[in-house]
């Protein structure tokens, strides 16, 4: 077999400066850079004051990121998982709904290792939605606020389900262990 073609090595850096700039263009074009700094500003403040929260967020959508907006038409070039102590909530940020300019932060109601979407079946189709919040950066001056006190609330509520750990017995996402079972005994 022959060698088959690659991108040649001189031409990788190339190729990633322009996607690179072109991705930043559009974030400047849609004022999605300026948005994710200050959801970056949010999340920071929270972290200082103490809040176990993190942002995982990369330059894709998840296809049930889509389904955070109550509309079809909704361009969602950013996405990830929003991380409140061990409840894992998805997040998007969408540039454009209904074909107009747009910043509106999505986010899941609920734990999406542990809720999928609503779905209806119709006509061999499955479609579904994921029930979800949403905080229009463009539209209400108190939208961040609003998404940092939703962080908030679920924070003091794991904090009140720790309180009440009695017994230490509770574990957390992050130090979940597989068990071990002993290994029988040999005759």
């Amino acid at each position: 077999m022959d060698v088959m073609k690659r991108l040649p090595r001189e031409k990788i850096s190339e190729e990633f400066n322009a996607s690179k700039r072109e991705f930043a263009a559009y974030g400047e074009k849609s004022g999605f850079d300026i948005a994710l700094q200050n959801i970056s500003t949010a999340i920071g403040e929270l972290k200082e004051s103490g809040i176990d929260v993190s942002l995982e967020i990369f330059g894709d959508a998840s296809e049930q990121a889509f389904d955070l907006f109550p509309t079809t038409s909704v361009t969602v070039p950013i996405s990830g998982v929003l991380r409140i102590g061990p409840i894992n909530r998805l997040f998007a940020l969408a540039t454009k709904s209904d074909s107009k300019n747009a910043l509106i932060i999505g986010l899941s109601n609920y734990d999406i290792r542990f809720n999928g979407p609503d779905a209806k079946f119709e006509d061999g189709l499955i479609s579904g939605k994921v029930r979800s919040l949403t905080f229009d950066l463009k539209k209400d001056p108190d939208a961040l606020v609003k998404f940092q006190q939703e962080i908030i609330n679920h924070a003091a509520r794991n904090a009140v389900v720790n309180d009440n750990d009695a017994a230490q017995a509770f574990d957390s996402a992050t130090t979940l262990r597989k068990s071990v079972l002993p290994r029988p005994k040999t005759p």
